[in-house]
């Protein structure tokens, strides 16, 4: 392989277009094309971006030599577009989490993958924040033992209902949990036991979106550390960001939290905002930030054929605790994985 790869995206939807930016601005891409079923948004990003935009991945995959395929659909729509990438001779393949929305297709694809020889990253871009990456640096270094620990991840409500088209087919779980669940494994560098979980669905039903408020789940680690993670789709709007998340750990040598504020407070006229600052940067040159690193990383591993942060088998973990805690929550039982 050459230093320069030829990359195609999936999706043209916000997270597409994070890819997009992302790549068109990487030195080691040679060519980015996308693809999207939304004729309106093709045109609309082909113009935006002057790249070329096909209407479904295997005439995208039929007309252009690529490299690499980068999924950034929403989450219930992974699993055709990789198939698609993977049938048609793509061997890199970056997916943004969920790897999919069930253990039965996540174990196809991945099959599929292996017999095809293709390489599967899966975009926890949790794994790159400086703040977790600071404290399991600690906690390694100082040869401790997790305790208990505490994460959560919220959205504001405007998330659910007016941000995606597809929410009743999503969860808290789903969106954010499976961020929490990819974090609390690569910082314990052991895997979830057994799993307890509640849900509520009062909110979003009353606005006529079938999906839960909120999702609570209590995993048990293989470690021996346990952990609560909370996720709701349910903030306020006037809350100052669009999410909030919290990690809170209690070792036997030390005691570490982290909040999603970074120390920047703006202000206007009608709100107060917190901006992330450390999560993504765009300027017409570069693209920068922890939120866009695992894809300038995949490009990167895609050239040097090295090993990807979050892997195949890393989605598929992810979701089986996502899939566990639905299943805690409907059976009122303790789930074993």
């Amino acid at each position: 392989m050459s230093n320069k790869i030829n990359i195609g995206v999936v999706g043209a939807g916000i997270y597409g277009h994070y890819h997009i930016n992302t790549y068109t601005t990487d030195n080691n891409v040679n060519k980015v094309v996308f693809c999207d079923t939304n004729e309106e948004r093709l045109q609309a990003t082909e113009k935006e971006y002057n790249i070329k935009g096909y209407p479904s991945v295997k005439e995208m995959i039929k007309n252009e030599e690529l490299d690499a395929v980068s999924i950034a659909t929403p989450d219930p729509y992974h699993y055709e577009p990789m198939k698609d990438a993977i049938l048609g001779g793509i061997k890199n393949i970056l997916v943004e989490k969920p790897l999919a929305t069930t253990v039965e297709e996540a174990e196809e694809l991945i099959k599929l993958a292996k017999d095809n020889n293709v390489r599967v990253a899966v975009d926890f871009h949790k794994r790159w924040d400086p703040a977790y990456l600071a404290i399991k640096k600690d906690i390694e270094n100082n040869k401790d033992k997790i305790v208990r620990g505490y994460m959560a991840l919220d959205d504001i409500i405007d998330v659910p209902l007016k941000w995606f088209n597809w929410t009743e087919k999503s969860s808290p779980a789903w969106f954010l949990g499976v961020h929490c669940y990819d974090l609390i494994r690569f910082i314990t560098e052991s895997e979830v036991k057994r799993v307890y979980a509640v849900g509520n669905k009062q909110v979003l039903v009353n606005k006529d979106c079938n999906t839960y408020d909120s999702m609570q789940a209590i995993l048990e680690m293989e470690d021996g550390s346990n952990w609560t993670v909370e996720n709701s789709w349910i903030l306020p709007n006037s809350f100052p960001k669009s999410n909030d998340g919290q990690l809170i750990i209690i070792s036997e040598k030390g005691y570490y939290k982290n909040e999603s504020y970074r120390g920047l407070n703006q202000y206007n006229q009608d709100k107060a905002s917190v901006p992330n600052y450390l999560f993504m940067n765009f300027t017409d040159r570069d693209a920068s930030g922890f939120g866009v690193q695992p894809m300038k990383d995949f490009v990167t591993a895609v050239i040097n054929n090295t090993q990807f942060i979050a892997d195949a088998f890393d989605g598929i973990q992810a979701t089986r605790v996502a899939e566990a805690v639905h299943r805690s929550i409907l059976t009122k039982e303790v789930i074993s994985l």
